[in-house]
């Protein structure tokens, strides 16, 4: 009992225990869970900010491209225009220098009247000052074609920047993209976990309460045990008492029954020793009287038992008169029958067990006295009792 009660205190006290330590764990989890919440909600601000500035860059940096696209398209379209009055004045230039040509083979002397066709002709005099402001003019010309490439280099040079740096910015919101699915993911995770640590604090707190509830019973049965304790701790004393006066008492008994037990065996070797004397009187008492009376005295029936019991093979259950089981020995497996050598038994010999006329086991005989024999227990289809019949 005092065992038991033990057992019962450990077990509330480490289920108490364990309670504390879970709800503890909880706590500490829930507040864990919640910084990281708290620090992901703000990197998630941040991240969101960075991501609407970078739209913002990202806007402005379309909004200069654009701009740049369509003054590099006015550019071009301004060297396309100053490309073809170049073409066209060198194509005037090289008609004057053939006319010139010409008007220097006719000679210098020679005057005639100008054409309606031939306009130009009509300045060959001034043919220095003409010259040199085309000259300037294609010098001009030649300068803003040199500015305007330039300023086109320059262009497609910041082009291309502007469309690398639109090129990380993509990559970066790509990236924002990813990281803000992400800590959508977490923070959707995150929740789920505080849900699932909530249901588990409330029913731990549930359970605390119930074992609260279930000590206050347990701590009244414990004062109660207590109190029958001490009242069972005295009896125990009385009965530690009464068993150590049993215990002598039981070495006297040994003492005795081991005396009695020497002076059995005397008594029993004497009568032993008694009843071979009285066979070897009476064999003497057969041999010493006359023939004559032995011839008239009648002769008892002949008995073939050991020669029938020699024709059954070892294993083989001979035929004979019915016996009984005396005694039972489960721990050993054999039983004692009251058939012996006198019936005809001999080591080897299998017998039958019967009860109400119905076979219920199967002995194999290996040891035999006169009357008595030892048998092995082989078969057993129900328990066997003292007095079932065996043959």
């Amino acid at each position: 009992m005092e065992q038991k009660i033990k057992f019962v205190l450990i077990g509330l006290v480490g289920a108490l225990a364990i309670s504390v330590f879970f709800i503890f764990q909880f706590h500490t989890a829930k507040q864990t869970v919640e910084q990281e919440r708290n620090n992901l909600l703000a990197e998630n601000q941040t991240l969101t900010k960075k991501a609407e500035d970078s739209l913002q860059k990202l806007r402005n940096l379309e909004d200069k491209l654009t701009a740049l696209n369509k003054e590099l398209d006015k550019i071009t379209q301004d060297k396309d225009d100053i490309q073809k009055k170049f073409d066209l004045a060198n194509k005037e230039k090289q008609e004057l220098i053939e006319r010139l040509k010409a008007r220097r083979a006719e000679g210098a002397a020679e005057v005639r009247p100008l054409t309606k066709e031939e306009p130009l002709e009509a300045l060959s005099q001034p043919t220095e000052a003409y010259w040199a402001g085309i000259l300037k003019a294609k010098t001009d010309l030649e300068l803003q074609l040199s500015n305007l490439r330039k300023d086109l280099k320059n262009t497609q040079i910041t082009n291309e920047q502007l469309q690398r740096e639109k090129n990380a910015l993509d990559l970066d919101m790509k990236n924002l993209a990813r990281d803000k699915e992400d800590l959508k993911r977490q923070m959707e995770y995150n929740q789920k976990m505080l849900d699932s640590i909530s249901q588990e604090l409330v029913r731990e707190k549930n359970d605390k309460i119930l074992i609260e509830d279930s000590l206050k019973p347990i701590k009244t049965e414990n004062a109660s045990l207590r109190r029958q304790l001490a009242g069972l701790n005295s009896q125990k004393t009385n009965l530690e008492r009464k068993l150590e006066q049993l215990k002598q008492d039981r070495s006297a008994l040994e003492d005795k029954l081991q005396k009695m037990g020497v002076s059995l065996k005397e008594k029993f070797s004497k009568i032993s020793q008694l009843k071979e004397e009285v066979e070897t009187a009476a064999e003497q008492a057969v041999k010493e009287e006359p023939m004559e009376k032995r011839e008239s005295v009648e002769l008892p029936p002949i008995v073939v038992r050991p020669q029938a019991a020699e024709a059954v093979p070892l294993g083989k259950t001979a035929t004979r008169a019915g016996g009984s089981i005396l005694a039972i020995n489960k721990e050993n497996n054999f039983v004692i029958v009251d058939m012996g050598e006198d019936a005809g038994l001999k080591t080897g010999d299998v017998l039958q067990a019967y009860r109400d006329g119905k076979p219920i086991g199967s002995l194999e005989v290996i040891q035999t006295r006169r009357n008595i024999a030892a048998c092995d227990i082989k078969k057993e289809a129900s328990p066997l009792k003292i007095g079932d019949t065996v043959r």
